[in-house]
């Protein structure tokens, strides 16, 4: 008869230390990732109901993006120690507004997809560089400061679903790239505020 183990039963604390820069730096992370959730809620539907451009423009622009952020993630790791998180962070906020400007603004398929290079940047540090600045803030608590910096993108996708509907339905597809920008420019406000670690 196989014996059992017991579980590990450890407890997720609040962070010992720099509390107020952890809850700073998961409104940032959730910004952002709810920038983005509206972003791939809506882009589809605003390139085909609003843009009347092909359907598979959504695709490529998508795979585009997937196929940038391979390159873009050797080089975020290569200055992450260099610059440091705060700095790529606001790097990833500042190519954020340029991405949503130019969503705003671009018709054009050829424009739209060399934008997914801003995109490419603002996903690859969010998701790399977000995690880590999490775990240098929460030193000893790797495990809670994972668990947070996750739950930052499902708050985000929480908050995008519901604000993406009601734009949508009250202005147009359109208009919800304009909220994307406002959380983007909140995060840029955000960033001024938080130590660098």
């Amino acid at each position: 008869m196989q014996k059992e183990l017991p579980l590990a039963t450890g407890t997720v604390e609040a962070p010992r230390r720099n509390r107020r820069d952890t809850l700073l730096l998961f409104v940032i992370c959730t910004l952002m990732w709810g920038s983005n959730s509206l972003y791939i809620i809506n882009m589809p539907l605003f390139i085909i109901n609003e843009l009347h451009l092909p359907e598979k423009l959504a695709g490529v622009m998508m795979g585009t993006a997937a196929g940038l952020e391979i390159p873009t993630m050797l080089i975020a790791g290569y200055f992450a120690k260099r610059l440091g998180k705060r700095f790529l962070m606001r790097v990833a906020a500042v190519g954020g507004v340029c991405f949503y400007a130019g969503m705003l603004m671009a018709h054009s398929p050829v424009i739209l997809l060399g934008l997914q290079l801003l995109n490419a940047i603002f996903i690859v540090i969010l998701g790399g560089i977000g995690m880590l600045y999490f775990q240098d803030l929460m030193p000893g608590q790797a495990g809670s400061a994972t668990t947070l910096y996750t739950n930052t993108s499902r708050v985000g996708w929480i908050i995008a679903g519901s604000v993406a509907g009601i734009v949508a339905e009250i202005w147009n597809y359109h208009a919800v790239f304009w909220f994307a920008m406002v959380m983007i420019i909140a995060t840029l406000f955000c960033l001024l505020r938080i130590k660098d670690v």
